[in-house]
């Protein structure tokens, strides 16, 4: 004798009419990145009194806003905010004037909602926040090829001999893959932090990535410069004081927002830590004016002219860095006008015969022979004869 089935009640039926529920509270950036779902429906009561197999379907996701991000290679600023900063240093072998090469560098990523989220320090002087609990870093070591300045050497603490002696590899393609795979690991749209890098951190990582022929590595990413992000902050917050001017170097401005000297200074991981640190003092207003400002880090201009690497396979902004490069070296309308070309070197033809190019050298060469026997010959003569 079958027994029918008793319709047992849906386990939400308990709660509210429209059977919604509350979920726990959670971090504003985790809530932004879970999925939602619909919970299957309950199987019907034919199939429980019948005995029928039953397959639920699968659960249903909640139609979500698509997430403009700026594809490789775009020139336009970011469609949204800024979700990842990436915090850069570059230790180098000296002074923009020299041609550097990188020694060392360190990436330090940070998502936005950890610094969203951050309270105002407070003391006097404010105790140093501690940085977020989730970052992922990026720190290297590099062989320069070619001599550190001795002001470099000491201030750094690295030399060529030194960076040879631990077996440091130079700044290649892997490397370059490397940064690439680093930044694709971050939510987008991305963003480069760097204190003074307009003029320096970021021109140098364009000239060592156009002498690789591979500027399209970073395709994607914006940047922006700490020092003009600080300073119009700065102006912001007190528009009418005029006092003595300030320094702005990265350890100077440490020092006045707490009191005391950053630790390992000229250390590029230190100095990202510094830097990151400076960015905690006022971090929502800092997040505003980058927004505003962020610029495509492919519209930087290389520190000096290079010759991409033999054996590289050029990216697809190869050829634009090579105009890119001519261009940073001659940044005068007027300079180079009525300069005549160079002449080439001649070059045989496909009908051009050996000999021709051995004529101009033996016709010098029998002058030369004529020359000398003439002056031997009147070395010779002796008055009277």
């Amino acid at each position: 004798m079958l027994v029918p089935l008793r319709k047992l009640p849906h386990p939400l039926a308990s709660c509210s009419g429209n059977r919604s529920w509350s979920s726990p509270t959670v971090p504003a950036c985790a809530e932004k990145a879970k999925d939602v779902f619909l919970p299957a429906p309950p199987p019907p009561a034919s199939a429980l009194s019948t005995g029928h197999s039953y397959t639920p379907s699968p659960p249903h996701a909640l139609p979500q806003a698509p997430q403009q991000v700026p594809t490789m290679g775009s020139q336009a600023p970011p469609l949204g905010p800024v979700q990842t900063l990436i915090f850069l240093d570059l230790e180098a072998t000296g002074l923009p004037s020299s041609r550097p090469k990188v020694t060392e560098l360190c990436l330090l990523a940070v998502h936005r909602c950890a610094l969203e989220s951050l309270p105002t320090p407070q003391g006097q002087p404010p105790i140093v926040p501690p940085p977020p609990r989730v970052v992922d870093k990026l720190s290297l070591c590099v062989a320069p090829g070619k001599a550190c300045s001795p002001e470099a050497s000491k201030i750094t603490g690295l030399s060529t001999a030194v960076l040879a002696a631990h077996g440091r590899q130079r700044f290649d393609a892997h490397l370059a893959n490397l940064l690439q795979a680093f930044l694709q690991r971050q939510p987008q749209p991305w963003c480069l932090v760097a204190h003074n890098g307009d003029r320096y951190d970021f021109p140098l990582l364009q000239a060592e990535l156009a002498s690789l022929g591979l500027t399209s590595v970073l395709d994607g990413a914006f940047c922006v410069d700490s020092i003009a992000a600080l300073k119009a902050l700065e102006r912001a917050g007190s528009p009418s004081e005029h006092g003595p001017r300030k320094s702005y170097s990265l350890s100077s401005i440490y020092t006045r927002l707490y009191g005391q000297a950053p630790a390992d200074s000229h250390m590029a991981e230190g100095d990202v830590l510094t830097l990151l640190s400076i960015c905690q003092w006022r971090p929502q207003a800092l997040l505003r004016w980058l927004d505003a400002h962020a610029r495509p880090f492919s519209t930087v201009k290389p520190m000096y002219g290079v010759i991409a690497s033999a054996g590289t396979k050029p990216g697809p902004s190869a050829t634009t860095a090579t105009v890119s490069l001519a261009q940073a070296r001659d940044t005068s309308p007027n300079l180079g006008r009525g300069r005549k070309p160079k002449a080439l070197l001649p070059t045989e033809g496909p009908g051009a015969s050996p000999r021709e190019g051995l004529l101009a050298p033996l016709g010098m060469l029998a002058f030369l022979t004529l020359a000398i026997a003439t002056l031997y010959g009147l070395s010779l003569a002796t008055p009277g004869q």
